[in-house]
């Protein structure tokens, strides 16, 4: 007897962050394990799904403001509603609050069948962003927070992540459970192959010094820090190139801020990139990534350029620096461009610091995610077990 496992979530191919690739790696590892693995997630016109597991779509509009991200109306979707009422799952995971989220919850009571959740995201950033009202904000902080409280297990990904949903007022049990990368370490060989296709993607050469970031490009991620020490080094006269993998309501203003400081020969806006194999080779041929978010709270992308031995430069006391100590295996700075400017001159012309700094965040901040299902497995075991033994026992007679 097979388990069904269903994975939730707004946000899912083509449209990709972090939470998008987490939900999308539970689906296949939890596969790749012998079981039934389901996504739902908001159709995307002109996406043809292409995954090793099955997909669900129920339609959607863009969200108002928060481009690309969109706004699921699962509850006017008719062959959408057909299609659920067949599926008999064992246990559903949200890996967000809205939409979604409220679609496993219901599907969860309707079974009575376990549901988790796991808290991903800085909400509260968001909320400001499409409402900047406090009384609104608040209210739907008020409702997020109901929807954890209703979950018979709650997931954080690091402790900065815990820390941050007890500040917006949960006070309920939470247990940690990592993310890991689908990036897997390459040998020797294979990384100087993949090296030499991002150098050519990029269009550049190994003596520039290459700077990357990766992610949604939205200010609440300090893009503008990055940009405004980019100017700094170039009236300094240094040679670099800087590297923007991504999309986002921020990306026109971005460029434009990069064409009014006249660094337009020294910067690629490569736009949205959903092959994971030609996101590896830009990895491969960066030096330095530069993430100093404090909205992210425990990013994948940080774990990507460690399979491919890239160091993160973060901002100290951002959820994103809890597992980073300085130089040993990333680089830590202080919220400001003349900290970022230093560090990033001091690095271009450090190629030990870099090289050592490395391999620590590949010895230190990777995890693949095939170390990390078995666990995300046996949790689930737990939690049908409890709600329903003698199922559990039909299984293992299994």
């Amino acid at each position: 007897m097979k388990l069904t496992f269903g994975q939730f979530n707004d946000s899912y191919f083509p449209i990709m962050d972090g939470v998008g690739m987490t939900a999308h790696n539970y689906a296949y590892w939890l596969k790749k394990l012998g079981n039934r693995s389901l996504m739902v997630a908001p159709k995307v016109k002109g996406f043809k799904d292409h995954q090793d597991y099955k997909v669900y779509r129920f339609k959607s509009v863009l969200m108002p403001g928060m481009n690309p991200y969109r706004v699921g109306l699962p509850m006017i979707d008719v062959k959408f509603k057909k299609e659920m009422k067949k599926v008999k799952f064992d246990l559903v995971h949200a890996h967000c609050p809205f939409i979604s989220g409220h679609l496993a919850k219901k599907i969860a009571t309707h079974l009575d069948i376990p549901l988790v959740a796991t808290f991903h995201t800085k909400y509260r950033e968001d909320f400001f962003k499409v409402f900047n009202n406090e009384f609104l904000v608040d209210l739907m902080m008020g409702m997020t927070m109901d929807f954890y409280k209703g979950a018979d297990l709650v997931w954080v990904p690091n402790k900065s992540t815990g820390n941050t949903l007890r500040d917006y007022g949960y006070e309920g049990e939470y247990e940690i459970m990592p993310n890991g990368s689908d990036l897997a370490i390459p040998d020797e060989e294979s990384y100087y192959g993949f090296q030499k296709k991002g150098l050519d993607l990029i269009e550049s050469d190994e003596m520039t010094f290459k700077f990357l970031f990766v992610g949604q490009h939205r200010w609440e991620k300090n893009v503008r820090l990055i940009i405004d020490s980019l100017k700094v080094l170039q009236e300094h006269g240094k040679d670099f190139l800087m590297v923007f993998v991504g999309e986002g309501y921020a990306s026109k203003e971005m460029k434009q801020l990069v064409a009014q400081y006249g660094l337009a020969e020294k910067v690629r806006f490569m736009g949205l990139i959903s092959d994971r194999d030609i996101l590896r080779n830009i990895y491969a041929a960066a030096n330095l990534f530069l993430f100093p978010s404090f909205y992210d709270n425990y990013p994948l992308v940080m774990q990507e350029a460690a399979a491919l031995k890239v160091p993160t430069v973060v901002v100290e006391g951002s959820s994103c620096s809890e597992e980073i100590r300085d130089g040993l295996n990333g680089f830590l700075i202080e919220n400001n461009v003349v900290s970022m400017v230093n560090k990033m001159e001091l690095l271009m012309k450090s190629p030990e610091i870099l090289r050592k700094a490395g391999e620590g965040a590949r010895k230190l901040i990777y995890h693949p995610w095939e170390n990390i299902v078995d666990d995300v497995l046996a949790r689930y075991m737990e939690l049908i077990h409890h709600r329903n033994p003698g199922k559990f026992n039909d299984i293992n007679e299994d």
